[in-house]
C-alpha cells in the first residue's frame, strides 16, 4: 500500500470510531479511510508500506526507522494525520479484538495530539522516535507485544525530558535489558529496589543538583545508589 496521511475528515472519523468502540459497540476497522481521497491524501514520500505483523513495538520501530531512512521525515514530525494514518493501518495489532471485543485506550494513543504532554503516548510516533534515536538501547522500553506499553515505558514517559536524555535512556538499557533474551530483566517493572520506578524517582532527585543532559551513561552509572547493583550485575 502507498503511504498516505489522514486529512481532517479522516482523523475525525478515526476518533469517532475509537469512541464508538470504547462505548461497547462492535465495529470492523474502516480500512477504506486509508486510501479514500475524501479521508486521506498523498504525502511527499514515495514509499510502499506493508501490513506486517510485529512481535513487539520495538520490531515496528525498527521497520519504520528503515523505511523512513533518508526520506526527509522531519516534515511530518508533528503531523497528526501522518502518524494517525499509521495507527489506523496497524490498529488491529495495537488494539486487537478478543471475542469480537476491542478495548481501546485514550484517543491520543492512536491520534497524535496537539497537546505536547500527550504526544509521548502515541503508539507509533514515540516508538519510531525512540528506535530512530537510540536503536537497540530502546529495546527494553519497547519489547512488549504491540497492544502493551508496559510499566517501564509508563514510568519513563512520566516526564518527557527523561525520554529525550541520552544518558538516562542508554543507562536504562544497560540496567534493564537482558541481552540474551531481548526482554526486560526480572523485577524491571516492579516496585522494588532498583526497578524502573525507583530509577525515575532517583533521577527526579538527581536533577536538583545535576544537569542530566550533560551526563553520559557512564557518568550516571557512577552516581547510582547501591540499590541498583543487582541490575548492574545480573545477566
Amino acid at each position: 500500500m502507498r503511504l498516505r496521511k489522514l486529512n481532517r475528515v479522516g482523523v475525525s472519523q478515526f476518533a469517532r470510531l475509537i469512541d464508538t468502540i470504547r462505548s461497547g459497540s462492535r465495529h470492523n476497522i474502516p480500512d477504506h479511510l486509508l486510501e479514500d481521497p475524501e479521508t486521506s491524501e498523498t504525502v511527499d514520500l514515495d514509499l510502499e508500506i506493508g501490513r506486517s505483523d510485529f512481535y513487539s513495538r520495538y520490531a515496528m520501530g525498527v521497520y519504520l526507522t528503515g523505511l523512513f531512512k533518508d526520506q526527509g521525515i522531519q516534515t511530518y514530525m508533528g503531523d497528526s494525520g501522518f502518524w494517525s494514518w499509521l495507527a489506523l493501518l496497524w490498529f488491529d495489532q495495537l488494539c486487537p479484538a478478543k471475542k469480537d471485543v476491542r478495548k481501546p485506550s485514550m484517543d491520543y494513543n492512536y491520534i497524535l495530539s496537539n497537546d505536547f504532554k500527550h504526544r509521548p503516548r502515541h503508539a507509533i510516533y514515540m516508538t519510531w522516535q525512540l528506535v530512530n534515536r537510540y536503536g537497540k538501547d530502546a529495546m527494553y522500553l519497547l519489547c512488549k507485544e504491540m497492544p502493551t506499553r508496559g510499566e517501564a515505558m509508563e514510568q519513563m514517559m512520566a516526564r518527557q525530558e527523561i525520554l529525550s536524555c541520552e544518558g538516562i535512556v542508554r543507562l536504562g538499557s544497560k540496567l534493564y535489558l537482558d541481552p540474551q533474551t531481548g526482554m526486560q530483566k526480572k523485577g524491571t517493572g516492579g516496585k522494588g529496589a532498583g526497578s524502573v520506578r525507583r530509577y525515575v524517582t532517583w533521577l527526579n532527585q538527581l536533577k536538583l543538583t545535576y544537569d542530566l543532559y550533560s551526563l553520559s551513561p557512564e557518568d550516571l552509572e557512577q552516581l547510582l545508589p547501591p540499590e541498583f547493583e543487582r541490575f548492574r550485575t545480573s545477566a
